[in-house]
């Protein structure tokens, strides 16, 4: 595949900012706040001054600044392995290097959020002080926004973005940037005052404050080309392209060349779309990138705990994959056998039962996991973790009458909610706080009032096989219809020989009129998209789909819902982070860009067109041009 050449045009001619300012008159008592930011007088010597060969650079402010958090906030450009010595001297902010300059270098001081006055703490934002060593000062910028690729929110800061000459993959690595920028709140962020050249371009949130990806957990975005900055070459271009007439072109030029090999559709996308965007502003390139975290591969125990003498409880970093096993190692008595296990839902946790009432009063037990990690050559290499698990009975001053009777424990036994309303599409659970060992169908009855007479209904309750602390009743609930249900006494037994007392409730079905629905109409679906249907930060339902056309979701509880759709590359049916060193953009997300807010007995018409929009979903508002209609 041969580079694609985008071509942006360039200012050459330096703009001088020159602010000017008065001294600022104090305020009577009981007047007006103070919201102005402090204002720059003077500096010595003067900003965007070039031959520059000072060893200290003095900026006069027309009122008293707070230190605060300078050094957190001042970012360099070019970085200086030396960090400048920064103090205040009255109004004066007095900045002296503790290194030589490079010659011929533009540098950039911006302060961020740093500058603030004394009293009201207002902030002058983002305030630069550029130099040359050089004759001229360079004059290009790269700019743009940044966005969590998971949710496309905006990331937090601190954030560095850095731009390298040298073009190798592993750069981020093991060297410091060339130029090097800061994201402000919004993701907004601007590398200015570039050379000419080649450059890689890498964002970083620095765990560590060394300029290093040398850290597994650190944030990080990376735009897949190199770019080629040439100011002729772009303005034979540009005048071939018929996107801008020779009146534009009365400056000088930039040609972004990008290679394109290796790089997927969406990015390319990107850049081409930067091209329209960055037309007001000839001096920058435009560029929207997508922060992620590196998924590890490295699996190891996060968590574990026996806080109750009848389970082991323990947290894993990642899901648990088939390598991994256990086994027990003190006592020497205790098998396999004597323990019963279960995987959490993401198989990121492992619950470890003692088996009966004989195990659970050992007051120590020994166990080793062995599962797969991974070594400094990415080859995969066995692990063996063996843990001790100990469990004392607390004790407690007072003494209770010997003579008295104790109450008999019985099974806790969760079931109907949502104030005695039953899902028309759901089966019936029985949920306890223990391994189920046996159920008696026969103590289950199930009762359906027609009227005021109670007609019996035969059921089958069965243990659910993915949930060994669940019963489960399936049966073709009636529309509205009320029903009883009674648990006998002895109807569930777990492990440990525990039976229930009574369970007695009345519940009804709920009404079709309870609930809302969702027709969701996709265009322009080109690959595999999983569309998923939240409720604020839980996701409620998951379709996948691969063609374009109407979707329902219906049996929607009344709340305010957003739909996220995951463009699933590997089609695995889940979201994939990036991967830098393997050249892995995380997966493309994208949300239809309204809340819904879902009513009963509603039909919610959706049409969305795939890959226009890019942002999080706006609040929902009432909506006249919002399809709705009465369900019939």
């Amino acid at each position: 595949m041969k580079p694609i050449k985008i071509i942006l045009c360039l200012l050459v001619n330096t703009l001088l900012l020159i602010v000017f300012g008065c001294a600022q008159q104090g305020a009577p008592t009981g007047g007006p706040k103070d919201e102005d930011p402090p204002v720059v007088l003077k500096s010595t010597p003067e900003n965007y001054a070039t031959n520059f060969n000072a060893k200290k650079i003095t900026i006069t402010f027309d009122e008293y600044l707070d230190m605060g958090n300078f050094t957190q906030e001042l970012v360099v450009s070019p970085p200086m392995e030396e960090k400048p010595e920064i103090r205040l001297r009255n109004k004066q902010l007095i900045i002296e290097f503790e290194e030589d300059l490079k010659e011929k270098v533009t540098y950039t001081y911006n302060f961020g959020e740093g500058i603030k006055d004394l009293n009201e703490k207002n902030v002058l934002l983002n305030y630069e002080f550029v130099f040359s060593t050089g004759d001229y000062l360079d004059s290009l910028s790269v700019k743009g926004t940044l966005k969590n690729a998971f949710d496309l929110s905006v990331p937090e800061t601190p954030i560095n973005v850095m731009l390298y000459r040298e073009l190798e993959d592993s750069i981020p690595l093991k060297q410091i940037p060339y130029y090097v920028g800061r994201a402000d709140k919004e993701g907004n962020f601007a590398v200015n005052n570039l050379k000419d050249g080649i450059y890689k371009m890498f964002v970083l949130k620095d765990g560590n404050s060394n300029f290093l990806f040398d850290m597994p957990d650190e944030k990080i975005a990376f735009l897949d080309s190199s770019l080629t900055i040439d100011g002729e070459y772009f303005r034979k271009i540009m005048l071939e392209s018929d996107v801008y007439d020779s009146t534009d072109l009365q400056m000088k030029s930039l040609t972004i060349d990008v290679d394109t090999v290796g790089m997927s559709s969406d990015s390319i996308q990107i850049l081409l779309d930067s091209l329209e965007q960055a037309k007001p502003d000839f001096n920058a390139l435009y560029v929207d990138l997508y922060m992620f975290t590196e998924e590890s591969n490295n699996q190891f125990i996060s968590e574990y705990k026996r806080d109750d003498k009848r389970k082991i409880e323990l947290l894993f970093n990642l899901p648990l994959t088939d390598s991994f096993a256990f086994q027990p190692v003190f006592p020497g008595t205790l098998s396999m056998d004597d323990l019963i296990y279960e995987f959490g839902r993401n198989r990121d946790s492992l619950t470890i039962w003692m088996g009966d009432t004989v195990v659970a009063d050992l007051d120590t037990v020994q166990l080793s996991f062995q599962y797969t990690v991974y070594d400094s050559i990415d080859n995969p290499v066995s692990k063996v973790d063996t843990l001790l698990f100990s469990y004392r009975e607390r004790t407690t001053k007072s003494r209770k009458d010997d003579k008295k009777k104790v109450k008999m424990e019985s099974l806790q036994i969760s079931t109907i909610r949502n104030r005695a309303k039953h899902d028309i599409r759901r089966d019936l659970n029985f949920t306890i706080n223990e391994p189920l060992l046996s159920i008696e169908p026969e103590l289950f009855g199930l009762f359906i009032i027609p009227d005021s007479i109670e007609v019996p209904v035969e059921v089958e309750p069965f243990i659910d096989t993915t949930h060994l602390r669940r019963a489960k009743i399936s049966h073709p609930w009636k529309e509205e219809g009320k029903y009883r249900i009674v648990l006998y006494p002895g109807a569930m037994t777990n492990i440990y020989g525990v039976t229930n007392d009574t369970t007695d409730l009345t519940f009804q079905i709920r009404p079709l009129a309870d609930y809302g629905r969702i027709n969701l109409s996709l265009e322009n679906v080109s690959d595999t998209l999983i569309i998923q249907l939240f409720k604020k930060d839980k996701m409620t339902r998951s379709l996948e789909i691969s063609t374009s056309g109407t979707y329902l979701f219906d049996f929607i509880d009344p709340a305010t819902y957003h739909i996220k759709i995951v463009h699933d590359r590997n089609r695995n049916g889940k979201w994939d982070t990036g991967n830098y060193l393997k050249g892995l953009q995380p997966e493309k997300v994208e949300f239809v860009p309204r809340e819904l807010k879902i009513r009963a007995n509603w039909d919610h018409d959706v049409a969305y067109i795939i890959g226009t929009n890019s942002d999080p979903p706006s609040s929902a508002e009432e909506d006249e041009d919002e399809k709705e209609k009465l369900l019939l």
